[in-house]
C-alpha cells in the first residue's frame, strides 16, 4: 500500500512540475511599465496613473486620470489601447499568464481606484498581442 501511495504521489510531482509553465516574477516590471508611461508622449496631458495586476497574474488594469483624454473619441482611445498593449508586451515579455489588459480613462486626476465612478473601459487583448510578437 506504501509503495502505490508512493508511485502515485511520484507521478503527480513529476506531472505537477512538467506541466506548469515557467513564469518570471511580474512585480519587478510593473514600476518599469509605470516609468515608460509617464516618460513617453503616450498620454501627454494625463495627471494620474494607476497600474494593478491581479492575484493570478492574468489581467492587468491601466487607470489613467486625464480630462482631455476623456474625451477623445472611442477610436482614438482603442488606438491607445492597442499601443499600450505592445508597451506592455514588450516590458513583460510573452512567457507569463497575462492575457487580458483593460485601460481605464477617468477625467478625475486623483483618482486611485480600478473602477472610478466616471471610468470608460477599453479591453487589450494581450494574448493576441503576445501571439503576434511570438507566434508560438
Amino acid at each position: 500500500m506504501k509503495n502505490i501511495l508512493s508511485l502515485c504521489a511520484s507521478v503527480v510531482l513529476f506531472t505537477f512540475l512538467f506541466s506548469c509553465k515557467d513564469v518570471p516574477d511580474l512585480r519587478g516590471r510593473t514600476p518599469i511599465l509605470n516609468d515608460s508611461i509617464r516618460t513617453t508622449n503616450m498620454f501627454p496631458t494625463f495627471r494620474a496613473l494607476h497600474i494593478d495586476l491581479n492575484e493570478d497574474w492574468t489581467e492587468i488594469t491601466v487607470v489613467i486620470g486625464d480630462p482631455n483624454f476623456y474625451g477623445a473619441s472611442a477610436e482614438e482611445k482603442n488606438k491607445k489601447a492597442e499601443e499600450l498593449g505592445k508597451m506592455i508586451v514588450r516590458i513583460y515579455g510573452t512567457e507569463n499568464y497575462l492575457d487580458k489588459g483593460t485601460l481605464v480613462v477617468t477625467k478625475d486626476v486623483n483618482n486611485t481606484s480600478n473602477t472610478p465612478a466616471d471610468g470608460i473601459s477599453v479591453p487589450i487583448d494581450l494574448k493576441a498581442l503576445k501571439k503576434a510578437v511570438s507566434p508560438n
